[in-house]
């Protein structure tokens, strides 16, 4: 273990990367969302 790795000497760039890494995965998640949602509407407008 590296006790240096956690003690980074600027936290508010660690907590950026974090950021941008949940910001990343909920646009995904909410954009295959919308597509579910849209092929569900689709699905029933064709019945």
């Amino acid at each position: 273990m590296n006790p240096d790795f956690f003690q980074s000497p600027d936290p508010l760039t660690h907590m950026g990367q974090w950021k941008t890494i949940i910001g990343l995965f909920i646009v995904l998640f909410a954009t295959f969302v919308g597509v579910e949602i849209r092929i569900g509407n689709e699905d029933e407008e064709t019945k």
